[in-house]
């Protein structure tokens, strides 16, 4: 009986219950669950992605500059607005500009003051020499300037390159309307050099001496007079032209 009970006894040792040998359940995840840790993961990996330093791709942008041509189709090689057609001439033959430009309504005394104290301050520019006010007659609403003033072509450290550039200035003015004329232009260069000389603008800024043959281009010697000239006429008469709008 004995050899029996350690028979059974090593029988149950070696057997192995159901339970032990079954495989376990598999646990059952919610779809949301799945759902929020794909998110999850992709959130993650986004802002790693993001927050790390990278160098920054530049696209440059060229800009095409426009080609002017003539009704010809040659190709000009300057702004037009200095060439061919830029300087008029009166009926004596002589170089002139003209504003001529409504003041939104401003009576004639009104537009006085104004030109008045623009051409007040016109002779005491930074580059003038012996500008004054010349003539002025409230009565009949006119102002005249005799300008004496210095163009400058180039200023640096070692070298500058100016001219002397003699001009009249008048004003003439009506009710709502102002004519300005810039006239008897004058250069004095470089008196103390070889190079220099004096002469007025109908032998220095026209077609003739100014402009290349074909007329695309500024002439070498006599093309920055010219470019400076229309500069400082723009210049006089866009503001004067602003001031009666206001």
């Amino acid at each position: 009986m004995k050899q029996e009970a350690e028979k059974l006894k090593k029988n149950a040792e070696n057997s192995v219950p159901a339970t032990k040998t079954s495989v376990p359940a598999t646990e059952t995840v919610p779809a949301m669950k799945i759902q929020d840790n794909a998110t999850k993961k992709q959130n993650t990996t986004g802002t790693s992605e993001g927050a790390g330093w990278v160098v920054p791709t530049v696209t440059e942008e060229i800009e095409e500059k426009k080609v002017e041509k003539t009704a010809e189709g040659v190709v000009l090689k300057e702004d037009p607005k200095y060439l061919a057609g830029a300087i008029q001439l009166n009926a004596e033959g002589k170089v002139e500009f003209v504003l001529d430009t409504q003041a939104n309504g401003k009576s004639a005394d009104e537009i006085y003051n104004i030109v008045y104290q623009y051409m007040s301050e016109l002779t005491q520019g930074e580059n003038n020499i012996k500008s004054r006010m010349a003539l002025v007659n409230k009565d009949q609403h006119i102002i005249a300037n005799t300008m004496d003033e210095w163009l400058v072509f180039s200023n640096s450290f070692i070298s500058l390159d100016r001219t002397e550039f003699k001009y009249n200035l008048v004003a003439s003015i009506k009710d709502n309307h102002l004519t300005l004329t810039l006239e008897r232009l004058y250069y004095i260069y470089e008196e103390d050099r070889s190079t220099g000389f004096k002469a007025p603008a109908e032998e220095v800024i026209t077609d003739k001496y100014a402009l290349n043959k074909k007329k695309t281009n500024l002439a070498k010697i006599f093309g920055k007079f010219r470019r400076l000239t229309i500069d400082r006429k723009d210049q006089i008469f866009n503001d004067l032209t602003a001031l009666v709008k206001q």
